[in-house]
């Protein structure tokens, strides 16, 4: 570890504007994973190997996966640490001078979104200056409260922001992207429907509620498994307990279903449980709070560091998937966690609640434990690309005095989603306990029943299936006959189900007309052109030879700003 921090005591440390530091790093080696894909592979091949030895029972495909997460948080950290932000035109044109190697950055009242930020900074000095003058490292500190330590501004992460300073969430999205934090894809493009229509009486629906008085709640629901209540309708009608029983008398709501995005924030692998809650139960049970075996191994590791109190574990988790928001943490997030840990476990003299106010290392001087004989040639940090973000209004080329180097473009791949392939029945004749002849078929609460099981075990509640139907048919829906695509997995509320071959009971259909779902289409594999910044360019594309083909073609027609290196 760093001999810089070893004599550090666990009081409060100062630092100066431009001091601060996401990561731990050499900042060479850092700033090498920002351009250099080789650089990235390296220390890529470097931790998987420090995982699999230091993590108990971890695989090498976990070791792999694990460290595929610690190179993309400190590649994040590399440009939030390389980034200065401004309110003072003056003071960022002295610094430009003093600091060519950074990238500094100007928070232009003129232009829209970057006046609302400094809003945001003027309406709370407490949160954004350091003895009454605005501090740029403050501002990334504050911020980074939010995205954690995976340097992610996730859609959880970005509403709460939002809604603690009473702003719109492209604002505070403008925010994070000043201060050089990633952004989860815009919300406003998740939505692929939303229908709050229906009608009142009989011919509403069959069958989803008794009685006739309820609250309908109307979600869009994003794929990361978040929702976000969109709208609340109310009806009352004191008809419908008797003849009417199971038909619904009130506006009928469609859920929201999200499309399908290719970045998002990454689901809860807490299964909703609080930082406490998973360091107060220790291994007991851990299969069923923490979601994937590897996550399972990762914790487990960090419930072992001997050097921390639970306390402090706890405090790590919440810093590593940001104080000031909720509960949720993601598998970059954990990896973060991990590496925090570690390091205060090696440090006990470090008060954990400092670790974020640590200055970062010098160069030569990183977390090793070896000769630091490597040399790596710093890489001039590149001008943040045009239109990577939602504003639209205008090229956020900013206020950058660095010479931009060349970008080199890769190739994503976007996993499809595995799905089963049912054949709804309908007008299936048959009789009632009565002898009463009966039209039977499928309805999608007896589908779910019959074809999904909770990935824990446990055993599904009547609350379960109808939060499942929901997500995947929509509130209040019908089917008609004929095929439909079922998906192999799916989390909802922090739990998650998975497709069983189970047998799936006839439901008695009334003749009434139905608000019937439309099936859904999911996405197969596709590809994708990233740049150095992880900003997808291009996406949707049906083969990896048409991505590289796109990426040649990118590169060709903008010379002085990308190159790609076929894989």
């Amino acid at each position: 570890m760093t001999d810089a921090v070893k004599g550090v005591t666990a009081q409060p440390v100062k630092y100066e504007d431009g001091q601060y530091r996401r990561s731990r790093l050499d900042r060479l080696k850092a700033r090498a994973l920002k351009t250099s894909k080789e650089a990235r592979n390296v220390f890529q091949e470097e931790k998987a190997k420090e995982y699999k030895a230091n993590i108990p029972g971890l695989t090498d495909k976990q070791a792999n996966a694990c460290a595929k997460n610690t190179t993309k948080n400190e590649r994040a950290a590399a440009v939030v640490d390389d980034r200065m932000v401004y309110i003072d035109k003056a003071e960022m044109e002295a610094a430009e001078k003093a600091m060519p190697d950074r990238e500094h950055v100007y928070l232009d009242p003129d232009k829209k979104f970057d006046a609302k930020v400094r809003r945001i900074i003027a309406d709370n000095p407490e949160d954004f200056y350091v003895n009454g003058k605005f501090s740029s490292d403050q501002y990334k500190r504050r911020l980074g409260q939010y995205t954690g330590f995976d340097n992610k501004a996730n859609l959880d992460e970005v509403k709460t922001a939002a809604s603690d300073y009473g702003v719109g969430k492209r604002t505070i999205r403008r925010a994070m992207k000043r201060a050089g934090y990633e952004r989860e894809a815009d919300l406003t493009w998740l939505y692929k429907s939303l229908a709050a229509l229906g009608v009142l009486g009989a011919g509403a629906g069959v069958g989803a509620i008794v009685g006739a008085d309820f609250t309908s709640n109307v979600y869009g629901i994003h794929n990361n498994g978040s929702n976000e209540l969109l709208d609340t309708i109310h009806t009352s009608n004191a008809v419908g307990v008797g003849a009417l029983r199971g038909l619904l008398a009130s506006v009928i709501p469609a859920i929201a279903l999200a499309a399908v995005v290719k970045d998002n924030g990454g689901k809860d692998i807490f299964n909703g449980n609080t930082a406490e809650e998973i360091v107060a139960k220790g291994e007991k049970n851990i299969e069923t709070r923490i979601s994937g075996e590897k996550n399972q191994k990762i914790m487990k590791s960090i419930l072992k560091m001997e050097n921390i109190s639970d306390e402090d574990k706890a405090f790590i988790l919440q810093l590593a998937y940001g104080e000031l928001t909720g509960k949720k943490v993601n598998d970059r997030e954990l990896m973060a966690a991990y590496e925090i840990a570690k390091f205060c476990n090696e440090h006990p003299e470090i008060n954990p609640k400092d670790y974020d106010k640590l200055p970062g290392t010098t160069p030569g001087d990183d977390d090793d434990d070896d000769d630091d004989t490597v040399v790596v040639t710093p890489v001039p940090t590149p001008v943040p690309t045009p239109g990577d973000d939602d504003d639209d209004d205008d090229n956020d080329g900013g206020n950058v005095n660095v010479t931009p180097a060349l970008c080199e473009l890769s190739i994503g791949k976007n996993e499809g989603v595995k799905v089963h392939d049912y054949y709804v029945r309908a007008g299936v004749k048959g009789k009632d306990k009565q002898g009463n002849e009966i039209i039977q078929g499928d309805n999608p609460y007896n589908i779910v029943m019959g074809k999904y099981k909770r990935a824990d075990g446990k055993a599904m509640s009547h609350a379960d299936i109808m939060a499942l139907r929901n997500e995947i048919f929509g509130k209040n829906k019908g089917l008609k006959q004929g095929n439909i695509q079922l998906p192999d997995t799916k989390t909802v509320n922090g739990v998650d189900y998975v497709y069983k071959d189970g047998k799936v009971d006839l439901g008695t259909v009334a003749k009434v007309k139905l608000n019937y779902f439309k099936p859904i289409k999911y996405q197969g594999d596709s590809y994708k052109v990233q740049d150095c910044s992880n900003n997808v360019l291009v996406d949707g594309l049906s083969s990896q030879q048409k991505a590289e083909e796109e990426a040649q073609k990118i590169a060709k027609e903008n010379p002085n700003k990308y190159i790609f290196l076929k894989p």
